[in-house]
């Protein structure tokens, strides 16, 4: 008689990082960004929805950080300031944004709320090149940092940037660092780019195109981080066994602009993927929605327990490195993998380590 293993789920309020994405919208168009290639309807975060999140979340003992981000730009919500006002006194709240609309007032607001920090967008120093991607000024980002890092002095907000390393960016890595580290930035962030559209393909530079001249740059990068007393945090470039889904490890929850809860950023919404140049359509993964469920019983249903159960333990497919991922229909989706695990992780570059959030 073989052995029987049956699992227990312990329903926990174990939520510790919340993610809310106030809208979908952004300023920008950007061209890696998911809307590219989107179709979605557009919107905000409902009073209501935000309101009923801020009156859940002192159910869950071991919250400790919420993050204004998701897909949209945060600052440009009807409710942003709101969602300031009623988490920033209670936790850590940090803001991902593109930085073009801090201006002086917004700053100050920022900072009288005592935000924890501050994450933008800066792929590359150089005006030109930051133009070509982001179709926006880098002079006035590079100035709201500055703003925010002599204005908020001891205690104040940690400023991070983000850099989507590419072909055409690579060239300006090491010297974005160091402009980093003038500004009073702390942290730089490096991800790969995950392509959304067939002719960004080219623009990779992880593997199966990983060069030594990148390495080289990476180091230079890093060390330079060294010197000016930033921290350079540098993507893999490779498949590598061990599996990391910063999300599932930090107990997350991301809960889209119309209320609906995912486990992550990837599911958030629908779009389509290239994986070392595989076409693969993403399709967006709810595990429930606040205007019909409390956040907790969200959280604690068998569906979601199941999942973040299996991606903690790496009971998934490893698509990317399967040898048999050239004749097979299930990877080119990530509804289910052939384990029967849905959604499916499988093909996740964020779980190798190529791409990288804060």
């Amino acid at each position: 008689m073989k052995d029987v293993v049956e699992l227990v789920f312990r329903p926990t309020p174990s939520i510790e990082r919340l993610y809310l994405e106030l809208t979908n919208r952004c300023n920008l168009s950007c061209e890696m960004c998911y809307r590219q290639k989107w179709q979605e309807p557009l919107g905000d975060m409902s009073t209501g929805i935000l309101k009923a999140i801020a009156s859940e979340v002192e159910v869950f003992p071991d919250l400790q950080e919420v993050i204004l981000g998701g897909i949209g730009e945060p600052t440009i919500a009807n409710n942003f300031r709101r969602a300031v006002e009623l988490f920033a006194s209670r936790y850590k709240v940090s803001v991902t944004t593109n930085g073009t609309t801090l201006d002086s007032e917004l700053i100050n607001f920022l900072i009288k709320s005592k935000i924890a920090k501050i994450i933008l967008s800066v792929d590359s120093t150089d005006v030109q090149t930051f133009a070509a991607i982001r179709h926006e000024n880098i002079q006035g980002i590079l100035e709201s940092t500055r703003l925010i890092t002599e204005q908020s002095g001891n205690g104040g907000p940690e400023v991070i940037w983000e850099f989507v390393v590419m072909k055409s960016t690579l060239p300006y890595l090491v010297e974005t660092v160091r402009q980093a580290a003038k500004l009073g930035v702390t942290r730089v962030f490096v991800s790969h780019l995950l392509p959304m559209r067939e002719e960004m393909m080219a623009e990779t530079l992880y593997y199966p195109t990983k060069s030594a001249e990148m390495d080289k740059v990476f180091q230079a990068a890093f060390i330079a981080g060294l010197a000016k007393g930033v921290e350079v945090v540098l993507p893999k470039s490779e498949l590598k066994t061990d599996r990391y889904c910063k999300f599932v490890e930090t107990q997350s929850a991301v809960v889209r602009w119309d209320g609906q809860v995912t486990s992550c950023y990837r599911f958030l919404h629908s779009y389509p993927e290239y994986v070392f140049g595989r076409y693969k359509q993403i399709d967006s993964h709810s595990f429930g929605s606040i205007e019909k469920q409390s956040l907790l019983g969200i959280w604690t249903t068998p569906e979601f327990m199941r999942y973040r159960y299996h991606v903690l333990h790496g009971e998934y497919a490893s698509c990317t490195d399967c040898n048999w991922v050239d004749g097979c229909d299930m990877v080119l989706r990530a509804d289910m993998d052939c384990l029967g695990h849905a959604p499916s992780c499988g093909d996740c570059l964020w779980g190798r380590g190529i791409t990288v959030c804060p």
